[in-house]
């Protein structure tokens, strides 16, 4: 069966000259691998250019039932980055947020909601002018309630420290990376009060503390999530 779809490119494999198997977020299937043929004429249906990580495409998929693997039939680009790819600051962010979603999205589903979210994402940061530096948190923090860990916004003088384990605040502290302490769980609770598009403006030790934060959270409730390779580069990036 031949389907039409929309979908962000979010890792390739090369196995051949002209084939690669691609993980796509698809908006009506969720994610999904599948077997790409590289054109080289005018007329090639698929394109190096067209399939490469990050790039949103609209594309004609062949689906077997029970198959792992999916046929990638043809493949546009719908938006074309006319700032990000040649911006080193905004292509770090998003090679960061490529990765996480490479290592947490697991549904092989429809979730229209998710895909938008990470779209439209990455078309702001694209045409972002500037505070654009905090993109990767005001995300990671909004992820989780697609991912089904969003925590609880419980904290008031009785529950001061957040619980990394039980996703809410506590009136007692535990140990970093089962809770954070004081400093951190004031930072924390608030993301709940502001946006990518409702900006608080985050200083670097700030900044630096909320990645470590929200790469803690993940590990807790994402079985298997490995080290995040970018994580360095996200680091150096934290200046104000």
């Amino acid at each position: 069966m031949l389907s039409t779809t929309q979908g962000i490119v979010l890792h390739n494999i090369k196995y051949g000259d002209r084939k690669i198997i691609s993980k796509i977020y698809t908006k009506d299937f969720g994610l999904i691998s599948a077997n790409v043929f590289i054109g080289s004429g005018q007329k090639s249906r698929v394109k190096l250019g067209n399939i490469q990580p990050l790039t949103q495409i609209e594309c004609v998929i062949s689906q077997k039932e029970n198959k792992d693997i999916q046929q990638l039939i043809e493949a546009k680009c719908v938006f074309v980055y006319t700032d990000l790819l040649n911006n080193f600051s905004k292509l770090c962010i998003a090679q960061f947020l490529n990765e996480i979603l490479y290592k947490t999205l697991k549904e092989e589903s429809e979730n229209t909601e998710l895909f938008d979210l990470i779209c439209q994402t990455y078309q702001w940061l694209d045409k972002a002018d500037d505070n654009y530096v905090d993109t990767h948190i005001y995300f990671l923090f909004e992820l989780t309630k697609h991912l089904g860990f969003y925590p609880i916004n419980n904290r008031d003088n009785n529950h001061l420290y957040f619980d990394s384990l039980e996703g809410k605040f506590s009136s007692s502290i535990q140990s970093f990376p089962l809770g954070f302490d004081l400093w951190q769980s004031e930072i924390f609770s608030q993301l709940f009060y502001h946006t990518l598009t409702n900006q608080k403006r985050i200083g670097r030790s700030e900044r630096l503390a909320l990645l470590d934060c929200l790469l803690s959270y993940y590990k807790m409730h994402i079985q298997g999530f490995s080290e995040i390779k970018s994580y360095r580069v996200m680091q150096e990036m934290a200046g104000d």
